[in-house]
């Protein structure tokens, strides 16, 4: 059980690139709003793991919780910003579905289940739709920023938060390449 939460703490490319780090505006874009999408993410319970295990989504979008295994488990967010609600929900079936929403921005709420203690996953709740996870290949992409000058936070479960300053021109292209350094 330790093993497999491990495997999901630090997901790294064999050049030591980082998976499951979150990335999203954390400022530049204040007084500009955004309209929440409907489309709901999902956080799925498969093989007595969450997946995926980070994913970001917008305040009051829909976060679909789906089981796919045929055993008890249990949802429990715990959220630390006032207006976001706590759940504890039992899901007992494969196929069982329940949807919630988020009210304020945070970054990260974890997912517990109580059941099964190495299932963990973490959702970064935002205010629009700038963010990303990298893959395991360390890769993330953030479409559509309007030119501007932005911070940019990535987020990891083990290795913390890192910000940089981005600027977009025109040319709607910027690279932010963050570094983290592992102790021995």
């Amino acid at each position: 059980a330790d093993t497999a939460r491990a495997m999901q703490d630090v997901v790294a490319s064999p050049d030591g690139m980082l998976g499951n780090a979150f990335v999203f505006v954390r400022s530049g874009l204040e007084g500009k709003t955004f309209p929440t999408t409907t489309q709901p993410v999902e956080l799925d319970q498969k093989g007595c793991m969450y997946v995926p295990h980070v994913l970001g989504m917008m305040v009051n979008q829909p976060l679909k919780l789906l089981s796919s295994d045929p055993t008890l488990h249990n949802v429990h967010s715990h959220p630390t910003v006032d207006g976001n609600k706590e759940f504890n929900l039992a899901m007992v079936n494969a196929g069982s579905e329940v949807t919630r929403t988020f009210a304020k921005p945070e970054i990260m709420i974890p997912i517990k289940c109580d059941v099964h203690p190495w299932m963990v996953s973490y959702i970064g709740v935002v205010e629009h739709p700038f963010f990303a996870v990298s893959d395991a290949a360390g890769h993330f992409s953030i479409p559509n920023l309007p030119p501007g000058t932005y911070t940019i936070e990535a987020w990891h479960e083990k290795f913390g938060a890192q910000t940089q300053t981005v600027t977009l021109g025109e040319t709607p292209t910027a690279a932010a390449h963050f570094t983290y350094k592992v102790g021995t």
